[in-house]
C-alpha cells in the first residue's frame, strides 16, 4: 500500500514539474494568452535588433509588439486607440526619413479584426520590415482632436498661399452678405469647410453695411427663419453656423428657438462665440437637441497670437478637443507655423470643425 503511495505521489510531483516545465519555456505563449483573455494586462515590448527600433516604437508610440504568425509574415504592432492610423503613420515616416530610413510602402486594408495598416519600411541599418498596425483596444495617452477655422474677411485672397500649404483640414467662417468681396479668395483655395459667420444684434454698435442680412430681436420667427435659410442658400456646402457679434440676440430664447429650428431640419449646428455669461445657447440646444458649442476665438485685447494658440493646445491635452479660431493676418500664420508638430507631439489629430461636434 506504501508502494502505490509512493508511486502516485511521485507520479503526481512529475506532472507539477513538468507543469512548471512548460510554464516556463513558453512564457511569451502564456502571456499572449493571458493578455488576449483580458487576465492581463499588456506592456510595451521594444525592440531588440537595434537600438533605433526602441526610438522609433516610442516615437509612433507602439502599445505591444507581438510575433509573426505562422501564416501571417507581418510583425503586429498594436497601437492605441483615439488617433488616427495617417497620424501614426505620419511620425514613423518623419523618424525613419530623418534618421535614412526609407517606406516602402503603407496601405490601409479591410481584415477580419477591422481596418489595419500594412507598413513596409527600410530601417536606417538597412534592414526590411513588414509590419501590420492594429488599433488595440485600449486608448492612447493624451488622445486629443483639434479643429481649426478662420475668419473669411476682405483679407482671404491675399492669404490663399498659405491656406492652401496647411497640410490640416480648416474651416472658413463665411458671412453671406460678403460673398461679393471674397469670392474670388474662396476661387483660389484647394479646400475648406464653410461654415456660416451669421451676423446678429450686438450690445456694441455695429456697422450698417449688416442691417440687411443681421438677426435682431424684434424681428418674427418667419423673418428670423426666412433669413437663415437666405443664408444656407447663399453658401454651398455649409456645415453649421457661427455668431459674428451677436451679444445681445444670443440672451433670447425665443429668437434661438426661430433660428435653430432650420439648423436642426438640415441637420447644421451652432457655435456661439459671444462669450456672453447671460447666453441661452444651451438652454435652447438642450430643449431642441441641437449640436451646439460655446466656443472663445481670439481676442487681441486679451492676450497675443501666440499665447491664444498655447492655450488651445494646452485645452485639447486637457479636455479631449479644442477649437482654434483666428482672423486671416500674417501674425496669424506667424503663430501657427509649428503647429502641426506641436499639436502631433503632444497627441492632437487634426480633424474637421464638423467632426468636433459630430462626436460629441
Amino acid at each position: 500500500m506504501k508502494k502505490k503511495n509512493l508511486i502516485l505521489v511521485t507520479i503526481c510531483a512529475m506532472i507539477v514539474l513538468l507543469g512548471v516545465f512548460f510554464v516556463l519555456t513558453n512564457r511569451s505563449a502564456l502571456d499572449n494568452t493571458l493578455i488576449a483573455t483580458g487576465l492581463k494586462e499588456a506592456k510595451p515590448i521594444l525592440g531588440d535588433a537595434d537600438p533605433y527600433m526602441k526610438k522609433l516604437l516610442q516615437e509612433i508610440p507602439v502599445i505591444q509588439v507581438m510575433p509573426k504568425k505562422k501564416k501571417n509574415p507581418r510583425e503586429i504592432w498594436k497601437v492605441g486607440r483615439g488617433v488616427s492610423y495617417p497620424n501614426y503613420l505620419l511620425r514613423a515616416q518623419k523618424h525613419l526619413e530623418k534618421f535614412g530610413g526609407k517606406v516602402l510602402s503603407m496601405e490601409e486594408i479591410e481584415s477580419r479584426t477591422g481596418t489595419v495598416v500594412d507598413f513596409d519600411f527600410v530601417a536606417p541599418f538597412g534592414d526590411t520590415f513588414y509590419v501590420e498596425l492594429q488599433v488595440a483596444d485600449s486608448f492612447y495617452n493624451n488622445t486629443s482632436r483639434l479643429a481649426v477655422a478662420f475668419y473669411a474677411s476682405k483679407e482671404l485672397a491675399g492669404f490663399s498661399k498659405e491656406l492652401n500649404q496647411l497640410k490640416y483640414p480648416y474651416s472658413l467662417l463665411i458671412t453671406p452678405s460678403e460673398l461679393s468681396t471674397i469670392k474670388s479668395g474662396l476661387k483660389s483655395l484647394d479646400h475648406y469647410e464653410s461654415v456660416i459667420w451669421l451676423p446678429m444684434e450686438d450690445k456694441k454698435l455695429r456697422s450698417k453695411k449688416f442691417s440687411k442680412s443681421m438677426i435682431f430681436i424684434h424681428q418674427s420667427k418667419t423673418d428670423i427663419q426666412d433669413l437663415v435659410n437666405d443664408a444656407i442658400e447663399k453658401i454651398p456646402h455649409v456645415q453649421g453656423v457661427a455668431t459674428r457679434f451677436g451679444s445681445r440676440a444670443v440672451e433670447q430664447q425665443a429668437l434661438l428657438r426661430a433660428l435653430f429650428k432650420p439648423l436642426k431640419d438640415q441637420g447644421l449646428w451652432f457655435m456661439d462665440l459671444t462669450g456672453n455669461r447671460y447666453s441661452r445657447t444651451e438652454d435652447v440646444c438642450n430643449e431642441i437637441h441641437l449640436n451646439c458649442q460655446i466656443e472663445s476665438p481670439f481676442d487681441p485685447s486679451r492676450m497675443t497670437h501666440a499665447v491664444y494658440v498655447s492655450k488651445v493646445l494646452k485645452a485639447a491635452r486637457r479636455s479631449g478637443k479644442a477649437i482654434l479660431i483666428l482672423p486671416l493676418s500674417d501674425a496669424t500664420f506667424k503663430a501657427i507655423e509649428n503647429l502641426e508638430s506641436e499639436a502631433t507631439a503632444q497627441g492632437s489629430e487634426f480633424v474637421s470643425l464638423s467632426s468636433i461636434f459630430q462626436n460629441e
